[in-house]
């Protein structure tokens, strides 16, 4: 695993490999940070930064893949979880929402 996907959910780091692997030329620049706050997906380990030559081409492979690409220009995998998903800390890291636990 590249250091910086340290801290992301092994499901999206899987996906991210993916990605770099089908557009050569494709570098991380950040990775992980919960410095984003409970609102923010980089916060749930589900999102970098990446940089290629042909950011056309990377956002394509992407979209196939099933990343986004944010607003920010940042890339998120949340295996069409939402930020409100994340939120019950009910996500596991193959990015399933499991469910409630049944109280006894």
């Amino acid at each position: 695993m590249r250091d910086e996907f340290t801290g992301m959910l092994p499901g999206a780091i899987e996906k991210f490999e993916a990605l770099l692997d089908a557009v050569p030329g494709t570098v991380v620049t950040r990775g992980f940070s919960g410095a984003g706050g409970e609102d923010d997906l980089r916060t749930w380990g589900v999102v970098c930064d990446l940089a290629n030559p042909d950011m056309g081409a990377l956002a394509a492979e992407a979209e196939k893949l099933g990343i986004s690409v944010l607003d920010d220009g940042s890339f998120a995998y949340t295996n069409g979880l939402t930020i409100d998903d994340f939120k019950t800390y009910r996500v596991n890291g193959s990015l399933e929402l499991m469910p409630d636990e049944e109280v006894l």
